[in-house]
């Protein structure tokens, strides 16, 4: 910032002297007068303190001001305080230079980590360093610069960690499994993508599961993969949101009438205009390819496979949504 521009907005040129003679006056003469227009500027709050960027394992005890960019490794239950103040921890980490560190949201910034999930990527401004921790200063940012990506059901290997989004098509309840040569007792429902199912074990904080019903919109963030199974533990979040309604369960027949398409799921039998049943059968195709050539092309991989997408009924039509 130009100091001595922005300065003679606010007052004349012979005021501006006389301030900048009265400042170096003040200490002795010892000031050149470049340093003594930035001084002046900052006690009218015009020069603000400039923000320095860091890695995180370079980040110095004590450093105000600074922005970073971190990978999300975990984020922690919102904390409250008698005190009416509420907190929230996201542990970042640095894949490219190594080193992680604890970044500490108040009050409303707590708000910023609702979507937040393991592996994002993150871009941080207006942070300050107390006591080994990070916190976000007041008026500063926190952006997402890159989703993490959701795991396919379809695709999962034993020992990763993965984030899952699907359909809750069953619910199997409270029963004992085997862990590590040990046995415990553990919440299992089976998580559907429309295509794949698997079974997911919640092995600790059982009691969130106790909400799940059939149809549920369940997302798993930070889960391991166990013997084919979604082990849920006391570090992983499990969010759900209510479906309105879901068409879930087995495709018993298809056949297309004129541009409609007729469904058996589950013995729940439904009519479809073309858009939607685009949407059902997962394709994309042009205006002037009949309906009927798309139902006989997937008919035959789609029958006897379970589906689960979302319904909703609209003047009597039912519309599957995107």
């Amino acid at each position: 910032m130009d100091a001595e521009a922005e300065l003679l907005k606010t007052m004349t040129a012979d005021e501006l002297e006389a301030a900048l003679s009265a400042k170096i006056e003040s200490f002795h003469g010892l000031l050149t007068r470049e340093v003594a227009l930035r001084l002046i500027a900052k006690e009218k709050g015009m020069l603000k303190e400039e923000e320095r960027d860091y890695r995180l394992a370079d980040i110095p005890k004590g450093a105000r001001r600074f922005g970073f960019s971190a990978a999300v490794k975990k984020v922690w239950p919102m904390a409250t305080y008698s005190s009416g103040k509420r907190s929230r921890v996201v542990e970042v980490v640095d894949e490219s230079a190594g080193g992680g560190k604890p970044l500490v949201l108040w009050n409303d910034d707590v708000e910023l980590a609702k979507s937040l999930r393991s592996k994002d990527e993150i871009r941080v401004k207006g942070a300050y360093e107390r006591g080994g921790e990070l916190h976000l200063g007041y008026g500063g940012m926190l952006e997402v610069t890159r989703k993490a990506a959701f795991s396919s059901l379809a695709e999962l290997n034993d020992g990763e960690t993965v984030h899952l989004r699907g359909a809750v098509s069953a619910i199997e309840g409270y029963d004992s499994f085997i862990r590590d040569g040990k046995k415990i007792r553990g919440f299992s429902f089976m998580l559907s993508d429309g295509r794949n199912e698997r079974r997911c074990l919640v092995v600790d904080g059982t009691a969130r599961a106790e909400r799940l019903k059939v149809g549920d919109e369940a997302l798993i963030e930070g889960a391991n993969v166990s013997n084919g199974n979604i082990e849920i533990g006391a570090s992983t979040r499990l969010l759900m949101r209510r479906a309105g309604e879901m068409l879930l369960g087995e495709i018993k027949e298809l056949r297309c009438e004129d541009e409609t398409l007729k469904a058996d799921v589950g013995g729940r039998e439904v009519t479809l205009g073309r858009e939607s049943a685009l949407r059902f059968l997962g394709v994309g195709v042009a205006g002037d390819i009949a309906l009927a050539t798309v139902v006989g092309l997937k008919k035959e991989s789609l029958l006897n496979t379970r589906i689960a997408v979302k319904i909703e009924e609209k003047d009597g039509q039912i519309l599957v949504r995107g």
